[in-house]
């Protein structure tokens, strides 16, 4: 409408209406379209106050018709120039700042300058990015006044933490040479060709320690440091067969010949004994280092060795025990006891203070602190160790047939059980029973301290004199810390467990017979039927077989 104009007074924008006689009854849409129509269609309108205005312009249009006032302009502030707003917002963590742009109302579009200067005012010093800056910058070209963008345009540093110290071999371990048998020239392997016996010689370097790192602190978006935690350092043991290199602290070499043996991170240097078979004519052995029959082992022999034992051979009704690792390549058998005698239920004994590995086993008594692998088949054994894997390969497909097994972690086979529903006892408690003997222990402390809390309140009315009172009060109050504190360590311990059992499972890759019995801590469960591959765990509290 020609009688509607707009003037600009620094950032205010005015309209300007000449009211006469002949001017319409204005409504706001009217308004609306003449700023939209005018130079000033990108400012702001102040639509909060457009109601009262357009009643304030009709108000005197009406007095000029009805001849109550004269002609003349209208004039109120209707619009205003906005610049753009730059928001900064910092995560929680203050790893990351986010810029938030409106987009300006006919004012001045935001700079790089503008941001720098609203990170300034938020402490982000930082991790600012000029690339997310002006990517962010670029969107406003041809955005629409008020239209709203953000981006995160700084990023903290995150602490790179140390890493832990750690050791390698630096010679070849007969332990792996074992699970590499020699291959032949058509492809297929000899298991019980292990080639040579290689030993170290004196100062041969065989053992290296990886330092730990410091690590490298980090920096969040205002410049804070945060604090890279170094890695854990490991001590490196020296033995009886070895010796730190005098010209690096952090090699190990041999100080004798023999056959190189690593424990958890103790590196050992064994003596070597070798005899081509074990039967009466050489009699029982007890051997202080590593031990190597070539042949089998006959019945009713003994081996007592403070390393690895390898047998390339059979075992027959034998008795071997090492602390070190048990190998028997040609596999194991023996007989049923007629009485169970300490736990012992066989005539065979495979006990090892590491693992054991032997190609198949039946009626033989098996122990191990870690692990047992079996390579073809398990049955009617009495195998008590931290898992069991039976089966080569990612999906093991071996057997385990009837027997007892008391495990810490899991077991896994192909088949589990028989088509004749052969009994097999599966225990999954052998850590567990080591929580509830410690739970059983703290509930025992707590009794003890609740029976000499509760002697002491009886006696109390017979205490004569104030400081007999005081002293018995005193003791009441840390006998009442001590239980407290027992049973949160009690408690702690029960959570424990509970995660520990939530993590042993029975994994079974092909069939899963009936006849088996299942222990998982104190819940308990019977397969009766055939199943395909399948699982047994402990799942919302409950032990249940399912799919695999």
């Amino acid at each position: 409408m020609s009688d509607i104009n707009f003037s600009q007074d620094g950032m205010a924008i005015s309209i300007e209406i000449d009211c006469h006689a002949k001017s319409p009854i204005f409504e706001v849409a009217d308004l609306l379209k003449a700023h939209a129509d005018s130079t000033f269609y990108k400012t702001y309108v102040k639509k909060e106050s457009l109601f009262e205005l357009v009643e304030s312009v009709n108000e005197l249009v009406m007095e000029i018709k009805n001849g109550v006032n004269q002609p003349r302009k209208f004039t109120r502030d209707f619009a205003e120039v906005r610049d753009a707003v730059v928001t900064i917002k910092v995560s929680a963590d203050k790893m990351s700042a986010k810029a938030q742009v409106e987009m300006p109302w006919g004012g001045k579009i935001a700079s790089v300058d503008d941001i720098k200067k609203a990170c300034k005012s938020k402490r982000v010093s930082f991790g600012l990015k000029r690339s997310r800056v002006e990517a962010l910058l670029e969107n406003s070209f041809d955005a629409h006044p008020g239209e709203i963008f953000d981006s995160v345009i700084a990023v903290g540093k995150e602490p790179k933490h140390g890493k832990n110290a750690k050791f390698k071999p630096l010679v070849e371990l007969f332990s792996d040479k074992i699970r590499k048998p020699t291959e032949m020239a058509d492809g297929k392997v000899d298991l019980k060709d292990l080639g040579d016996i290689d030993t170290v010689k004196p100062g041969e370097k065989i053992y290296q320690k990886t330092p730990l790192t410091a690590g490298v602190d980090g920096r969040n978006v205002l410049g804070e440091t945060l604090k890279a935690n170094p890695g854990k350092d490991v001590r490196m043991e020296v033995t009886s067969g070895t010796l730190v290199d005098p010209e690096n602290e952090n090699i190990l070499l041999a100080n004798k010949e023999g056959l190189a043996r690593l424990i958890d991170n103790r590196m050992e240097v064994d003596d070597v004994y070798t005899l081509t078979e074990l039967t009466p004519k050489q009699g029982h052995v007890r051997f202080n280092g590593t031990v190597i029959i070539l042949g089998d082992v006959s019945p009713e022999m003994k081996i007592i060795a403070s390393g690895d034992v390898l047998i390339s051979g059979f075992v027959e009704s034998a008795s071997i025990r090492c602390r070190g690792e048990l190998t028997v390549l040609s596999g194991a058998s023996g007989k049923s006891l007629d009485e169970e005698v300490d736990g012992r239920r066989n005539n065979c004994l495979l006990e090892s203070g590491n693992r054991v590995n032997v190609a198949f086993a039946n009626h033989v008594d098996v122990v191990a602190k870690r692990d047992v692998f079996i390579h073809k088949q398990i049955s009617h054994c009495n195998v008590t160790a931290a898992s069991i894997v039976v089966g080569k390969g990612r999906v093991p497909r071996g057997k385990i047939i009837g027997g007892h097994y008391n495990i810490s972690k899991y077991i896994e086979a192909g088949h589990l059980g028989a088509p004749s529903d052969t009994v097999t006892h599966i225990s999954m408690n052998r850590t567990y029973d080591v929580f509830k003997q410690k739970e059983d222990s703290f509930w025992q402390q707590i009794e003890e301290l609740q029976e000499r809390q509760e002697l002491l309140q009886a006696n109390m009315p017979s205490l004569v004199g104030g400081a007999q009172k005081d002293a018995a009060k005193a003791e009441m109050v840390q006998l009442e810390n001590k239980i407290n504190k027992t049973i949160n360590y009690r408690k702690t311990l029960g959570q424990r467990r509970r995660e520990y059992m939530e993590n042993v499972v029975v994994k079974v890759n092909h069939t899963l017979y009936g006849g088996l019995y299942f222990d998982f801590g104190s819940k308990g469960i019977t397969n009766t039927v055939r199943k395909g591959p399948s699982i047994v765990r402990i799942e919302d509290f409950q032990l249940v077989i399912e799919a695999k």
